[in-house]
């Protein structure tokens, strides 16, 4: 692993992460979906991964 300078990095290309735990907790998703991502992405995220992996139950409009 190498070390960088902080003064020299592209700050236009940072990402935002989040720990998994506490999106779900501030999205209202469930417990069960939390744990869920926490196995498939891990304890921390960017807010597309999660948005792309929550599975949300299929509401019946018609």
């Amino acid at each position: 692993m190498t070390h960088a300078d902080i003064r020299t990095l592209d700050k236009s290309r940072a990402k935002h992460v989040w720990d998994v735990a506490e999106y779900c907790r501030r999205t209202g998703i469930h417990e069960a979906e939390e744990k869920r991502l926490i196995k498939v992405l891990g304890k921390y995220a960017s807010r597309h991964e999660l948005q792309m992996n929550i599975v949300r139950p299929q509401s019946r409009v018609r």
